[in-house]
């Protein structure tokens, strides 16, 4: 390599002072070169576009900035451990440290952080966010909102692509051609990471096919011409650069359409929401249905419990005449009660409780087919507490507006095939939300095909199956029509009763199979309110093929004040279509009440039968949220504890500090000065060698060691002689401290001890001498660097800037004979005297 070539190569050339001879010595270390700038654009580039896999999944553009801000860090920092000669460890260190410390204000920033340094509990959050926000994300349905808390993930995800991009194009590995490929298998599976945590129509399979597959192939290109720019001398054909990219821009053009042909036009992407199941479990939650008598006329009865004439919510909004507000829907009955359940539907369908954000994507009622969006606010009255959050029709946003806003936003699941919404840790009078909903079409006219979708009925439901043969048997054969006719027969034979006058307390409340089976279809007189008519209904429409399940709720009066005298409780159809239709109450219901006069068959037989109670609250702890708030309490009460101990007027701040922040400068401090240690070992190990030669030798060692922290190139080998390492030192005497140990070592006589302590006094003083000779900065860089620490490899033997010439000129001997007479007198002494 000439002088020019060096210079282009972002070297610069030293002339030592005492030889004349130049010398190659790194300039800006710091600078990228020309290779490294290509791997660092190749790497946020590559890492923009893995991150856009995640644009299905977020709201906005916000999580694209946070991320490549990531990226860019990453890169940042990776290649300024690199150019310390640092280890990779360190690079992944100090990501942490600056994830903890930037995650609050990028991420959390909604908080209210402002001071210099985040606090602890949303140090804790952040942490909280890395393990278990891909939970939150896969148990979210998309799109998620571009600023709340799971931010976090593409923060995580910026600061990954880019450490491993660049990480892995600097790994100093044998191979060539593996060289090449890590730093694209790793981006390659940074994009994999981001579609597993995606959704299953992503944004752009062309931006994310395409264009990071030829992006990939040209960087895998261009690195492996860079592994074998030595086998092919260096020389450039822009003919094969123009062919190469061709062949790379067909190859990505090819392979977008050819991968839809392969994997077929109805194939969906396999992603982690196809297998993850929410960990939300509405089974815990008492069925609404089963407290239905607190609804009801007490006829002045004291009841603590009973809501009827108290205001449940006020709806606001431009609603349609005989709007339903939904309380719960029960798709599931288990021989007790009608109650909520995830994966109610056959098929793939989205009927679980999900998390939603502020924007929910409903396919249930689509603008684009007639429906108009309607905004609808609620507030809760005295009488409602529990978990179900009162909603209309198809859901398209949701906005709390109570003091704990983002509390309830966090845990707010929504369940988009049962338009049931619920709040896990609780709903409180006063509590206030917004929502824009769509009406679906959800008449049952005459016209309506049931469902032909099979569902099952538990076997101890399988009394409701003789009631409904013998009174659908003149309805023919169509299942809707047979649906209706036993409806018109309850409503025709049936009697309603709350259970609540005197002669009417026998007429017990719940809708277990012995309420339904001998206290409603199966006894003299069918006798009951909403609850066990809503309740038989569907079972009876199970029974027939028509799928069917129980509404909570109530028709919304004018002024829009709902109390408890107007909640019922209705059936909806499942319609061919796949919609759900209404079966209103008085479809199946009387209003008649029962004669006052009871058969006395009709009493119970055992006065252990009581009405269920009414459903438990569900405890103030239910849900995620609970756990988040208990999590931030004690981190509170730590915070308090840290504050209280320390010395007073210090700012609370520096507890943080010295906790979160501390640890990790601690661990970086021990690497560094154990980095120290090992070299000061090594060094002392040298001097106090046993034999006098070996105190040469390692005197020596020590100075190439030196030479090679400073960042200067020393050729390395068995077959490198000290004169030809000397050439690469870029100091005056390296030299004669050359030739100086050469003669102690190779000559006739063993060597004395006070020769080998002036020796190393000599070495020690041009130690110092180079070190002088660089800035404050290359000096501690030299004092932590691995270079010395790293077995060497092997190096040309000279220096084509003209060390041999120096060499022969000065002894008169030219370089071949003076290499192989070195040599055999290495041979001849190694057996005499050890190295």
């Amino acid at each position: 390599m000439n002088e020019q070539q060096q210079t282009r190569a972002g070297a610069r050339v030293k002339t030592s002072s005492s030889t004349g001879t130049r010398t190659r010595v790194r300039a800006h270390a710091l600078l990228p070169d020309r290779h490294s700038w290509i791997d660092i654009g190749f790497t946020l580039v590559l890492a923009a576009v893995a991150l856009s896999a995640l644009g299905s999944s977020f709201t906005g553009a916000t999580y694209l900035v946070v991320g490549m801000l990531g990226a860019l860090l990453a890169v940042v920092v990776t290649h300024l451990t690199r150019a310390a000669g640092w280890p990779i460890i360190s690079a992944v260190v100090i990501c942490v440290v600056l994830f903890f410390l930037l995650g609050g204000p990028l991420c959390l920033r909604s908080l209210g952080d402002g001071a210099l340094f985040p606090s602890a509990s949303t140090l804790a959050r952040v942490a909280d966010q890395a393990v278990f926000g891909w939970k939150d994300l896969l148990t979210t349905l998309p799109p998620v909102d571009g600023d709340g808390p799971l931010l976090v993930l593409p923060w995580l995800a910026g600061l990954l692509a880019g450490l491993v991009g660049l990480g892995l194009a600097h790994l100093p590995v044998r191979r060539a051609w593996l060289a090449a490929v890590l730093p694209v298998v790793g981006m390659t599976l940074a994009l994999s990471g981001a579609i597993l945590l995606g959704v299953r129509h992503p944004q752009s399979l062309l931006l994310q096919g395409s264009v990071f597959a030829g992006l990939a192939l040209a960087w895998l290109a261009i690195r492996a011409r860079r592994a074998s720019a030595a086998v092919q001398g260096g020389t450039t054909s822009y003919v094969r650069g123009v062919g190469a990219v061709a062949m790379l821009a067909l190859a990505a053009g090819i392979a977008f359409p050819v991968s839809g042909v392969l994997a077929g036009a109805d194939a969906e992407r396999a992603v982690a929401r196809n297998w993850v199941e929410p960990p939300f479990d509405i089974g815990r939650y008492p069925s609404p249905l089963a407290g239905f008598r607190r609804y009801v006329n007490p006829k002045g009865q004291a009841n603590g419990a009973n809501v009827y004439d108290k205001t449940l919510l006020e709806v606001e909004g431009d609603l349609p005449a005989n709007t339903r507000v939904r309380f719960a829907t029960m798709d599931r009955y288990d021989g007790m009660v009608w109650g909520a359940s995830d994966n109610a539907l056959p098929g793939p369908a989205d009927d679980s409780f999900q998390r939603v954000s502020s924007t929910i994507d409903n396919p249930v009622a689509d603008p684009a087919d007639g429906g108009r969006a309607t905004e609808v606010t609620i507030t809760l009255g005295e009488g409602w507490s529990g978990v179900w959050l009162p909603t209309v029709g198809a859901l398209q946003s949701m906005r709390f507006e109570t003091a704990d806003a983002r509390a309830k936003a966090e845990v707010f699941r929504y369940n988009l095939a049962t338009s049931t919404a619920v709040v896990p840790s609780g709903l409180q009078p006063g509590d206030r939300y917004t929502f824009t909903e769509i009406q679906p079409d959800d008449v049952l006219t005459p016209e309506t095909v049931g469902s032909d979708e099979l569902t099952s009925l538990p076997p101890s439901a399988s009394f409701i199956q003789a009631p409904t043969e013998k009174w659908t048997e003149g309805a023919g054969t169509d299942p809707m029509d047979r649906v209706l006719a036993a409806a018109e027969h309850l409503r025709s034979q049936g009697k309603y009763s709350d259970g609540v006058g005197r002669t009417e307390k026998i007429y017990v409340g719940g809708h277990s199979v012995w309420r339904l089976s001998d206290e409603f279809v199966n006894a003299p007189q069918i006798v009951g309110n909403d609850e066990q008519y809503a309740a038989t209904m569907a079972l009876i429409a199970n029974d027939i093929g028509v799928p069917a399940r129980v509404v909570l709720g109530a028709v919304v009066p004018e002024g829009g004040v709902v109390t408890g005298s107007d909640v019922s409780a209705w059936v909806e159809l499942r319609a061919a279509d796949g919609s759900w239709r209404t079966l209103p109450t008085e479809a199946f219901m009387s209003l008649t009440p029962p004669a006052e006069q009871i058969p006395e068959t009709n009493t119970p037989m055992s006065g252990t039968v009581i009405p269920p109670p009414n459903p438990i609250p569900p405890p103030s702890d239910a849900g995620e949220q609970s756990d988040a708030d208990l999590k931030e309490r004690k981190a509170s009460k730590k915070d308090a504890a840290e504050d209280e101990g320390l010395v007073a007027g210090l700012p609370s701040w520096i507890g943080v500090v010295l906790t979160y922040v501390g640890g990790p400068l601690l661990l970086l401090a021990l690497l560094l000065g154990a980095i120290v240690g090992i070299k000061a070992w090594r060094r002392h190990r040298r001097r106090s060698a046993d034999s006098a030669s070996a105190r040469f030798v390692g005197a020596w060692r020590e100075l190439v060691d030196h030479a090679r922290d400073l960042g200067q190139v020393v050729p390395l080998g068995p077959t490198v002689t000290r004169r030809e390492q000397s050439v690469g030192i870029v100091s005056g005497q390296a030299g004669a401290l050359a030739r100086r140990a050469d003669s102690f070592v190779f000559g006739p006589s063993v060597p004395v001890e006070s020769a080998a302590a002036t020796y190393w006094e000599s070495v020690d003083a041009e130690r110092r001498a180079m070190s002088q000779e660089v800035g404050t900065w290359q000096r501690l860089r030299a004092a932590i660097s691995l270079r010395s620490l790293r077995r060497g490899r092997s190096a040309p033997a000279t220096d084509p800037a003209g060390a041999d010439h120096r060499d022969e000129a000065s002894t008169g001997e030219p370089a071949t004979g003076r290499l192989a007479r070195l040599r055999s007198l290495a041979d001849w002494r190694s057996r005499r005297t050890p190295d």
